[in-house]
């Protein structure tokens, strides 16, 4: 039967109709998959970065148990070798800090997978060998300015870490040892000045930004009272010195 012109029209209506609303379902699809796409790019990549930033912890836990490990052997040897008592007396002191933190450190280590091993890492090793081949006043100086150095690192790199650590208690683990390291690098410049004649120790630890002068004294020529705050790794953290290649550094 022929159609009429109404009748083409209205097939032709239908067919255009039908194409457009196939065209819009395609145009909807491929939206939908694109979106899809992104999304799971975006989670792909958070989950790259945590993978990352759970890595550089790990290796910070890693360096820092090396640190403690290094302050605890050194200042047992020192105690046992130095003839000045003030300085056998501060070494006693870090040994027994620094196994607290270590053994605080392990029970971190273990909720996030980490295994410790109390050998030292291949620079603090060395380190070890070179101060244990001193004797006398060389020792106690070399000790001395070796816990100056360290200490005064170690409260920044903990400050840092306890703000920027993602997990939880790797962050209070780093907040509890800090208030030690700061107390151990007081220790320190008294038995610096005390032995050596200086101060210099302590006054680089005031002016840390965010630490309070506690039991120091703030008449001594050259030195300013001020507020401290990364801090390790040494005080009792033991990351004495020594950087890891992961951002958050210890010894």
């Amino acid at each position: 039967m022929t159609k009429t012109p109404f009748a083409l029209a209205a097939a032709l209506a239908i067919s255009m109709g039908s194409f457009a609303l196939a065209q819009q379902g395609q145009s909807s699809r491929t939206g939908n998959q694109s979106g899809a796409i992104g999304a799971s790019e975006r989670a792909a990549g958070s989950q790259q970065h945590q993978q990352m930033q759970q890595s550089e912890e790990k290796k910070f836990i890693e360096h820092v148990s090396s640190g403690n490990n290094f302050e605890i052997q050194l200042s047992q040897f020192v105690e046992q070798h130095s003839q000045d008592q003030q300085v056998k007396q501060l070494a006693q002191r870090l040994a027994q800090d620094h196994q607290q933190a270590e053994q605080q450190l392990k029970q971190v280590a273990q909720k996030m997978n980490v295994n410790l091993s109390d050998q030292l890492m291949p620079p603090q090793q060395a380190e070890l060998q070179a101060l244990q081949k001193k004797q006398g006043a060389e020792l106690d100086r070399a000790f001395i300015f070796c816990n100056a150095g360290d200490h005064y690192k170690d409260v920044m790199i903990y400050s840092w870490a306890a703000k920027a650590a993602q997990d939880a208690q790797l962050k209070q683990y780093c907040e509890q040892t800090l208030p030690k390291l700061r107390q151990h690098l007081q220790q320190v410049d008294q038995v610096a000045e005390a032995v050596l004649g200086v101060n210099e120790a302590q006054t680089a630890g005031e002016r840390i930004p965010g630490e309070t002068n506690t039991g120091a004294n703030t008449n001594r020529p050259g030195s300013t009272s001020g507020t401290q705050t990364p801090g390790s790794t040494s005080g009792t953290s033991g990351t004495s010195g020594s950087t890891s290649g992961t951002g958050i550094r210890s010894r």
